[in-house]
């Protein structure tokens, strides 16, 4: 079975890939609160000795404080850490089917006890600490239980299910092309920057540098050396709408980097709308701030199936 794996940077140490420093990791904190659910974080370091089995790692959707967005920083032992499961397709659940359901920042165990008229899906979760017990989910919002267990993924992870970002055809690139490079922090594949490509430095990778993410002294724009799996050409400009409609798949202009999301409101002046993020957010954008979604696969532009959306939860 082939793994999929990202890369890790700084000095490799003993173990596997996925406890390299730079890996990004899924962690199950113990403390009460947190039982049942799996949250998103980089390996910041292994605590020595080298025979030790705990690791410093940093959250990446959990924060100490949302003002400043200082993530914490905590040491796990290894049986609290796994790899992180890659983005995969949405796909149809069975009753009484094992799922994880993105709740509060993380992945929370538990079942599929339902699918409702409007392809949603009533959840109920295994911890006792969740409070309200049964919680309706999109599908987007939905992946299949799986176990990390001696180095493989219970059920595997099959090719087929694996999200459209992670199967595209590679593709070369030459000094100067206009590409868009996906932000990979947090293995998300949810948002994507405009970029430069400087040049290639050999291993399928290139040296690319971004048109809006500044240095941290905002002297230049930031350069950076990325896989050629992370990035993607331009997408060619389609006719926008005068006004977008309901469901209507977007990406939003926010912080420098397109970000895919689905109209979830048309506001009364017709050039506002609110947005339902991929992560999980509820922002308002202005008309020009928005484009159509497409997505760049085997080679090709194509438009998303219209009836496949990121649909926000609520108890019922």
């Amino acid at each position: 079975m082939s793994q999929k794996g990202k890369c890790s940077i700084g000095v490799n140490i003993e173990g596997p890939p996925h406890l390299q420093p730079g890996s990004t990791v899924e962690i199950k904190p113990p403390e009460f609160g947190y039982q049942g659910a799996w949250y998103t974080a980089s390996i910041i370091q292994r605590k020595t000795p080298i025979s030790s089995k705990r690791f410093m790692v940093q959250f990446t959707h959990l924060f100490q404080d949302e003002k400043t967005g200082k993530r914490p920083v905590r040491m796990f032992s290894v049986s609290h850490i796994r790899p992180q499961l890659p983005p995969l397709r949405p796909r149809k659940f069975k009753q009484g089917e094992d799922a994880d359901a993105y709740h509060k920042n993380g992945w929370w165990e538990g079942v599929i006890l339902q699918e409702w008229n409007n392809g949603n899906y009533l959840f109920m979760f295994h911890s006792d600490n969740q409070w309200p017990k049964y919680v309706e989910f999109g599908v987007n919002q939905l992946r299949l239980h799986r176990t990390w267990f001696n180095g493989y993924w219970v059920p595997p992870v099959q090719e087929s299910e694996l999200a459209v970002e992670e199967v595209q055809r590679e593709q070369e690139y030459n000094e100067g092309d206009l590409v868009e490079v996906r932000n990979d922090e947090d293995g998300s594949n949810r948002s994507w920057f405009a970029a430069v490509i400087v040049k290639p430095v050999g291993n399928k990778r290139h040296l690319i540098q971004y048109m809006t993410l500044e240095t941290e002294d905002n002297t230049d724009f930031l350069e950076k050396e990325v896989d050629t799996s992370h990035i993607r050409p331009r997408p060619p400009d389609i006719v926008v709408p005068d006004q977008f409609v309901m469901l209507d798949q977007v990406d939003a202009f926010y912080k420098g980097g397109w970000w895919k999301g689905v109209i979830i409101k048309v506001l009364s002046d017709d050039s506002k709308y609110h947005v339902y993020l991929a992560t999980h957010e509820e922002m308002e954008f202005k008309h020009d701030e928005l484009r159509l979604h497409q997505d760049w696969i085997d080679g090709k532009w194509t438009k998303p199936s219209p009836g496949v959306c990121i649909s926000k939860p609520f108890s019922r």
